[in-house]
């Protein structure tokens, strides 16, 4: 027992001290560093959100309420016609054009939803297509014309009727602001065999005016040249839609300063330039 404590080494009290007191400084070193990253984390940015491009922008033209005929043709050489409505909506955001068809198919109600965007990082359009004579989903990519008027989608999907999987194409061409036409293909050995077909043509506001009515009409394009017009609002940092003739006659929908909201004699609703309109003098 005393060879032992004889043995032992005292540790000096300063020495004591001082590993206490490094103890105490790294305490402190470790919560102000853990307070500067959780600091740094707060203050980063939230990742910015994706914007839409040209290929939404062409998706987006193709939005509204549209008044379409359609032919079946079937795999007998027969071919159904049908007439019904189509409302097409931008999902927010602008990315997804979703479209809604309502008809009825030799007496009975038909109904099919479509689901068409751009995906940027694949650089393709994707899309869908579903109805009510079956439960296949159709699922499509592709790309569009340099133009952005015609898009072309290749997929694969189930035919209940050869009861396997083949693959189909989809076709959306965009004609005039208010012409669109859609067609579906089964392709088969490099062939395509029609099988849908829809022609549409954009409906028109109801103003209660008469669009055969020559006094309905309060103003008309001036000028030697017409002017451009904006469907989607008075944008000017993106091109134009179209442009309205000189002598083209609109009703007046709603002046918005160096804008009006108009519609033209061909049906088209737009935003133009308000000097561009000129008052028609009724007599």
């Amino acid at each position: 027992m005393s060879q032992h404590k004889e043995n032992s080494i005292p540790i000096p009290f300063p020495f004591v001290s001082f590993l206490n007191n490094l103890f105490t400084i790294m305490k402190k070193l470790f919560i102000l560093l853990a307070s500067l990253v959780l600091s740094a984390v707060m203050a980063q940015e939230p990742p910015e959100k994706e914007k839409s491009n040209e290929h939404h922008k062409h998706l987006k033209k193709m939005a509204g309420t549209w008044d379409f005929k359609s032919k079946f043709h079937l795999l007998s050489g027969q071919i159904i016609e049908m007439t019904g409505v189509e409302i097409a909506k931008m999902q927010p955001g602008s990315f997804w054009l979703i479209s809604d068809y309502t008809g009825k198919y030799m007496g009975m109600p038909f109904h099919a939803h479509a689901l068409i965007g751009y995906e940027a990082h694949k650089k393709k359009y994707s899309g869908t297509w579903t109805d009510s004579f079956d439960s296949v989903l159709i699922i499509l990519s592709g790309t569009c014309s340099k133009n952005g008027k015609t898009i072309t989608m290749v997929g694969k999907g189930y035919a209940p009727l050869q009861k396997r999987e083949i693959t189909y194409k989809q076709v959306y061409e965009t004609k005039d602001t208010n012409t669109k036409i859609y067609k579906l293909y089964y392709v088969e050995a490099e062939k395509e065999k029609l099988i849908i077909e829809f022609a549409s043509k954009r409906r028109s506001p109801k103003l209660g005016l008469n669009s055969n009515n020559k006094d309905s009409f309060t103003h008309e394009i001036a000028g030697p040249f017409g002017t451009v017009y904006y469907l989607g609002g008075p944008q000017q940092a993106r091109p134009p839609e179209g442009k309205f003739k000189p002598g083209t006659r609109v009703r007046l929908i709603r002046n918005a300063g160096s804008y009006s909201m108009v519609q033209s004699e061909t049906g088209i609703t737009a935003h133009v330039s308000t000097g561009a309109l000129k008052t028609i003098n009724k007599k």
